[in-house]
């Protein structure tokens, strides 16, 4: 899907990926965080976070807070998690008024990062959302050799 499409059709995100096993994927994410010092109650941001499918898994956890460039998936999230904060952001161009514990950017939504000079403006951005000793975790796309 393109970026238009992508934007114009988030109500049917959730659709195109029942498949996807959320409640696993966050579990691992939740074992992942706390093994790395991350405790429970820690303020964790999801970037690209869209509908909110992991995060309704982990809020229990962890203080969350999301942010997408897509305003259609953030309706999409904010009626699913009414107590999550969220707001619009390029991940290119994060800003933050407190830095978090954690930052995730899951299912390959870094590939929205679509050049050298983007990436680098993203993980910079990254770093200027987090305490020092911050945690991130960037799940990759899929590299063509391995489709």
């Amino acid at each position: 899907m393109g970026h238009a499409s992508y934007r114009e059709r988030a109500g049917f995100y959730d659709r195109i990926y029942a498949w996807k096993d959320y409640a696993t994927e966050a579990k691992r994410l939740r074992m992942l965080l706390l093994n790395a010092g991350v405790a429970p109650g820690a303020r964790v941001l999801e970037v690209a976070c869209g509908t909110g499918r992991h995060m309704e898994h982990l809020v229990d956890d962890f203080e969350l807070s999301g942010t997408d460039l897509n305003e259609g998936m953030l309706e999409i999230a904010r009626e699913r998690l009414p107590d999550v904060s969220f707001f619009t952001a390029d991940m290119a161009d994060l800003s933050v008024d407190q830095p978090f514990d954690a930052l995730l950017c899951l299912f390959s939504s870094i590939g929205y990062m679509t050049d050298v000079d983007r990436l680098r403006q993203a993980t910079a951005s990254f770093a200027g959302a987090l305490v020092p000793g911050g945690v991130v975790v960037i799940e990759p796309w899929i590299f063509r050799e391995d489709f």
